[in-house]
């Protein structure tokens, strides 16, 4: 026992003191390949480094590998030598030779990395930059903020604008699209045929509008991309029932932010009941036309005036005024400013009896104008509003004036007839009684009288054609001559100047020259082929008519043995009716009468 307690105490020194040399190189064999094994963690970890990190790292591993092997080697070959020490040795000094060669190809990059000093300082630049870059942030994050907000709000006005538009839209006859410039639709609104965007969008003018239409539409179009110059053109478009709609399509270019045209916008608006209310309107415009043409026809140049007021009676349309009104002084004016007499009088009360009761007035009124008293008829129509309120009047005025100057004129022909007729009864019956009491017979009483009626007749005839204004004495003479001769005969010569004598004139004139006419054709001068008779008239001392009668060879004539009706009417009847006298001379070659009377009875 005691030796082996000895070679065990022997072997425990040498072990011991093998053990406290080998220890150093153990301890920096297992840090160094802790390390080692650390490098190579990290190397499997960080992945991402760059090439030469990597290719250095591995050089290091390689390295402390070979250091932890060489030293552990050593440690082993103290403690118990070995025949593969050497081997080991030289296995990690191969490695360490790698790592030597992969330092010598990686030391010019190494050298190439910027200095710690120059890291420092890129770091401060790069913090620097990352500041300004935070800040960059944080305003273009508030940037972004307020461009979002501004997006929102113009978002909403812009769907509020694209309602307005719709709404605007909605229920017209207004169409918009746009297209590109290969005439492609790609946006519609068409809310008057209902139209979707997908029923339009990626179609053209050719798939939308008939054949005989499309050509004249894209062409327009083409022009517009083309010149850049809005346009507009009016088409009809047939339907599958045959009616006609009538489009005008209104063409503008669509430019980019840089001024190029990339498309063109076009509203279409549908005419069609437009025009329908124009061809109605046209035809209505040319009824009234038509009608107004023929009211115009119908009072022109009639004593008709029509007008119309506002209710406080103020003119606002005359047509037609009557003669001594002025249609433009009256407009805008009231009576009371337009009249300055009491004739407004009575026009006034009418109307504002026609505004207070809403009833039709009429009634006659006079009034003078220029001078002369006019008569009119008036007429007021009350014009109502939708509420049946009276708005204003249409009145008519009618000028009767010549009526009433006829109707007097009527009733002073009327006393003048009755006065001339019991004139006229009252010689009728004298010239009856004379001749009567001159004639042997039945017989000759009824021809004298019967001719001395022809005589009156005749000259009554004369005075009836110039409504009883007076006969012409050349008329005169040959209606009372041509009882018994032709007037253009060879036997008569007729001088004197025009003269027109009063109708009592005229009747005791053509009395007296159917007198003579019927002596001269019984006794006288008209009673043989040869007779002559010189008839002639004129003035005499300015104030005096004188007629001359001379008949010429006739048969001798004799002064009668008495006093026949001939001679008393002319002597009596003619000269004292007129104020004249009236001289019969015998002549032995003819009868000769020579009638005097005042020139009063001529007219001027």
């Amino acid at each position: 026992m005691d030796w082996l307690l000895n070679v065990l105490s022997q072997g425990a020194d040498v072990m011991g003191d093998d053990l406290l040399r080998a220890l150093p190189r153990l301890v920096v064999s297992v840090s160094t390949f802790a390390i080692a094994v650390a490098a190579l963690s990290f190397l499997w970890q960080r992945r991402d480094l760059p090439a030469v990190y990597r290719r250095v790292a591995l050089a290091l591993v390689l390295l402390l590998l070979g250091i932890a092997v060489s030293f552990a080697m050593a440690a082993m070959q103290i403690m118990q030598p070995s025949s593969y020490a050497r081997l080991i040795e030289a296995v990690a000094a191969l490695s360490a030779v790698v790592a030597v060669f992969l330092i010598r190809f990686v030391l010019p990059e190494l050298l190439a990395l910027p200095s710690p000093r120059l890291l420092e300082r890129n770091n401060r630049h790069l913090k620097s930059e990352i500041d300004a870059h935070i800040d960059t942030m944080r305003e273009l994050t508030d940037i972004r903020s307020d461009l979002e907000e501004k997006v929102r709000v113009r978002t909403r006005e812009l769907t509020a604008a694209k309602q307005r538009f719709e709404a605007a839209l909605t229920g017209s006859d207004i169409a918009v699209f746009s297209q590109d410039t290969n005439l492609i639709f790609t946006w519609a609104y068409d809310p008057r045929r209902g139209l979707t965007a997908e029923e339009v969008v990626g179609k053209t003018d050719a798939d939308l509008f008939p054949t005989d239409v499309a050509p004249a539409v894209t062409e327009a179009k083409r022009n517009v991309v083309a010149n850049g110059k809005g346009t507009s053109m009016n088409v009809v478009v047939k339907a599958a029932d045959g009616a006609s709609q009538y489009l005008r399509l209104s063409i503008e270019p669509l430019r980019d932010s840089a001024g190029e045209i990339v498309g063109l916008t076009s509203a279409v608006v549908d005419l069609t009941e437009r025009h329908d209310y124009e061809t109605r309107l046209s035809a209505l415009t040319s009824g009234l036309a038509q009608a107004n043409a023929r009211f115009d026809m119908a009072l022109r140049g009639s004593p008709i005036m029509v007008f119309s007021h506002d209710r406080e009676l103020r003119y606002n349309w005359v047509y037609n005024p009557a003669a001594g009104l002025s249609g433009d002084e009256m407009l805008g004016r009231t009576d009371e400013e337009f009249w300055q007499d009491e004739t407004r009088l009575p026009i006034v009360i009418m109307k504002k009896a026609a505004i207070a009761s809403g009833e039709a007035q009429h009634g006659e009124i006079v009034m003078t104008l220029d001078g002369d008293r006019r008569f009119f008829q008036l007429r007021l129509e009350p014009i109502l509003g939708a509420d049946r309120a009276v708005q204003g009047l249409a009145g008519v005025a009618v000028d009767v004036t010549e009526s009433h100057r006829q109707e007097e004129h009527l009733r002073l022909v009327m006393r003048e007839l009755t006065h001339r007729s019991k004139n006229l009864l009252a010689v009728i019956q004298a010239m009856a009684r004379q001749t009567a009491a001159r004639s042997d017979d039945l017989q000759t009483f009824v021809s004298r009288f019967s001719a001395r009626l022809q005589a009156m007749a005749a000259s009554h005839d004369l005075l009836v054609a110039r409504e009883w204004h007076g006969a012409i004495l050349r008329d005169l003479v040959n209606a009372q001559l041509g009882q018994a001769i032709d007037p253009g005969s060879d036997q008569l010569r007729i001088e004197g100047p025009t003269l027109s004598l009063r109708p009592d004139a005229a009747q005791n004139i053509g009395l007296a020259l159917h007198e003579l006419t019927t002596n001269a054709a019984k006794y006288g001068a008209l009673s043989v082929p040869g007779g002559q008779i010189a008839l002639n008239w004129g003035i005499r001392d300015g104030d005096r008519l004188h007629l001359h009668w001379a008949e010429t060879n006739g048969p001798p004539v004799q002064l009668p043995e008495r006093t026949g009706f001939g001679i008393t009417l002319l002597e009596r009847g003619v000269g004292q009716a007129l104020d004249g006298t009236v001289t019969l001379n015998f002549m032995p070659g003819g009868l000769v009468c020579e009638i005097d009377i005042p020139l009063s009875h001529a007219l001027d």
